[in-house]
């Protein structure tokens, strides 16, 4: 059974607009407020409901490059010496977004609580808006995988491996095989320790 702590945590939690989730010390969600299925719903998530994420690592969802400084990053917030911040980009078709997550013990220090809180949201500009070739196969490498930014979700043309292009077409329904990736700009963004 829960502490009683954790549970009066939760509920506070329950009706906040940014996405909550809480974790435990090997990572795994053992909670998701009500804004993780609105986010997931609004962004062509519909089986990444918050039911079907409790007890999964957090890591799953982390690209196989990032695992590391996310790793550090939530031990960091682990260790209690202090919270763990992290700025990123997650747009959808027709609105840009950045976030800041924010990562700290839970009040009984046994896991984390993660904060998800929208800092920018506008509509995509006109360069932003419509960038998408008539050819879609320029986004398909020979495995017939297109691979997107885990940040911007901007999509890397297969025969020109640096060139990353906003497809909205594929924000709003995502081609069938997917791999995720780090466009140039957002690994000098976010992550220029690792460069």
């Amino acid at each position: 059974m829960k502490p009683t702590l954790v549970n009066r945590l939760e509920k506070s939690l329950e009706k906040d607009p940014a996405v909550i989730y809480l974790l435990d010390r090997d990572l795994r969600i053992v909670y998701c407020n009500e804004a993780w299925d609105r986010f997931a719903a609004e962004n062509g998530g519909r089986g990444l409901t918050r039911q079907l994420q409790l007890g999964r690592s957090i890591m799953n969802a982390v690209p196989s490059p990032l695992k590391p400084f996310f790793e550090e990053g939530y031990r960091t917030a682990l260790s209690g010496t202090q919270p763990w911040e992290h700025c990123y980009e997650c747009s959808s078709p027709t609105v840009y977004r950045n976030f800041r997550m924010m990562s700290s013990l839970n009040p009984t220090g046994e896991g984390l609580v993660v904060v998800n809180s929208l800092t920018l949201e506008r509509p995509h500009d006109d360069r932003e808006r419509g960038i998408c070739f008539p050819n879609e196969r320029v986004y398909v490498d020979s495995q017939d995988i297109v691979t997107m930014c885990c940040h911007c979700r901007r999509t890397r043309r297969s025969k020109q491996a640096p060139v990353w292009d906003w497809v909205p077409a594929y924000i709003e329904k995502p081609p069938g095989l997917v791999s995720h990736g780090i466009c140039t700009p957002c690994m000098g963004l976010y992550y220029s320790q690792l460069v």
